[in-house]
């Protein structure tokens, strides 16, 4: 006998597909394995890899490098840290479905060996903020 599928199972299922955006995306034959191959040597999934190729080409075309990308065990949030091209830091952060991106300070004010410590502050003080209604 197969497992049968919980109430539970169904439930949790439906939060996650409530939680996420789907985007369908076509390629030329020959490509699929191609992208697949590469994503399992990342050690990532089809969905992960193509997100992240998303995010670094938008980030690219903007003029911006990812830092570094922190978490908020606290919060359960996730964001990048961000260095624009006017070299200044930048937060980039989804709450609540949500994107948002908040100028932060020039990169010659962050000290080097502080810079991880600095994302997950600023991704927490940036959230808080907005839980707070402030800007």
């Amino acid at each position: 006998m197969g497992a049968t599928y919980t109430e539970a199972q169904k439930e949790a299922t439906k939060r996650y597909v409530n939680s996420t955006d789907q985007i369908r995306v076509r390629t030329d034959k020959g490509n699929l394995d191609f992208i697949k191959e590469h994503a399992k040597t990342m050690g990532e999934t089809m969905g992960e890899f193509v997100n992240r190729a998303i995010m670094e080409a938008i980030y690219r075309d903007r003029g911006e490098i990812l830092v570094e990308t922190v978490c908020s065990d606290e919060y359960d949030i996730s964001g990048r840290l961000l260095l624009s091209d006017d070299d200044h830091y930048e937060i980039d952060y989804i709450v609540g479905g949500v994107r948002k991106i908040k100028k932060l300070d020039e990169q010659k004010y962050v000290p080097s060996s502080f810079v991880s410590d600095y994302a997950w502050m600023s991704l927490e003080n940036e959230y808080e903020n907005g839980l707070l209604g402030g800007e």
